[in-house]
C-alpha cells in the first residue's frame, strides 16, 4: 500500500501557495476566492480603493494595467530568488520597475466572479529611504525591499462588507509574504476610522499615538524607529507572530 504524503505547509500553517493557486484563487468566506489581480481588474480595483478612502498612486495603477505588478513575487512562489532581478534593476538604475514587480495585488471575487475586494502590498519606501541615509548600508536598502512590505490599501465593496472578505485578503497577503521570507508587514489608517480593534483581530499590533517600532536593528544592526504620520494610526506584524 502506497504511503500517503503530507502537503507542504507554509510558515502560517496553511498549504503553500503556488503561482497557479494564486492565479486560480484561494478559498475565502462564503465562496469568495482570493486571487492575484490581472490587468482587467484595474478599473474596479481603483474604484474600490477610492470608495474605501485609501489610495493607489498612478504608478501602481499603470503597473497593474500593464501586467507588471507583482511579477517577481509570482516568480518567487515558483522558487526564484527575489534578490537576483532586484540587484540587476539597481545596477540599471530602475528601482521603480523593481517596486512594481515586488508589489502584491490581490482581489476577492464572489461566486459570480465579480471583484468585491482588493488589497495592495508594496515594498516599504519609508524603510528603504531611512537605510539609504546610513553610510555604507546600500546593500541593506535593497534587502529592505524584499523583507519589509507595506499594506498600501485594503478595500471591500459596500454591499459585501461584514462577510470577512477584508480579513481573508489580509490572511492571504500575510501567507504570501511570509512564504517569500519577508520579515515585517505594516500599514497605516486614518485615526478617525478607528480600525485598531479590527487589525488586532487579524493578528497585527497597533501603536498608540506617538509610539514607534524599531525596524532597523534586525535589518542592519542600527536602530531605526518607524511610526504613523499625522492623523494616522500605525499597525504592524513581524513574521513569527502567527495567530
Amino acid at each position: 500500500m502506497a504511503k500517503k504524503t503530507k502537503k507542504k505547509r507554509a510558515a502560517t500553517g496553511l498549504t503553500r501557495v503556488t503561482q497557479q493557486t494564486l492565479r486560480d484563487g484561494l478559498p475565502g468566506p462564503g465562496g469568495v476566492r482570493i486571487r492575484y489581480a490581472v490587468p482587467e481588474d484595474t478599473g474596479v480595483v481603483s474604484e474600490l480603493v477610492k470608495t474605501a478612502g485609501d489610495d493607489m498612486e498612478t504608478g501602481h495603477l499603470e503597473a497593474l494595467a500593464e501586467g507588471r505588478c507583482g511579477t517577481w513575487l509570482l516568480d518567487g512562489l515558483g522558487g526564484a530568488r527575489l534578490s537576483t532581478p532586484l540587484v540587476r534593476a539597481a545596477q540599471g538604475g530602475d528601482l521603480l520597475l523593481a517596486a512594481a514587480a515586488l508589489s502584491l495585488p490581490l482581489v476577492a471575487t464572489d461566486r459570480s466572479g465579480q471583484v468585491v475586494g482588493a488589497l495592495l502590498g508594496v515594498p516599504s519606501g519609508a524603510v528603504t529611504e531611512m537605510v539609504t541615509r546610513l553610510p555604507g548600508h546600500d546593500q541593506h536598502a535593497l534587502v529592505a525591499m524584499i523583507r519589509y512590505a507595506k499594506i498600501k490599501a485594503v478595500a471591500v465593496d459596500r454591499d459585501a462588507r461584514g462577510r470577512g472578505i477584508g480579513a481573508a485578503l489580509l490572511k492571504r497577503c500575510v501567507q504570501v509574504y511570509w512564504q517569500l521570507d519577508y520579515m515585517l508587514l505594516f500599514g497605516e489608517f486614518e485615526t478617525t476610522r478607528a480600525l485598531g480593534p479590527y487589525y488586532t483581530r487579524q493578528g497585527f499590533s497597533v501603536l498608540e499615538r506617538g509610539e514607534t517600532t524599531d525596524v532597523g536593528t534586525l535589518l542592519c544592526g542600527v536602530p531605526m524607529r518607524l511610526g504613523a504620520g499625522p492623523g494616522e494610526t500605525f499597525f504592524y506584524r513581524w513574521r513569527g507572530r502567527i495567530r
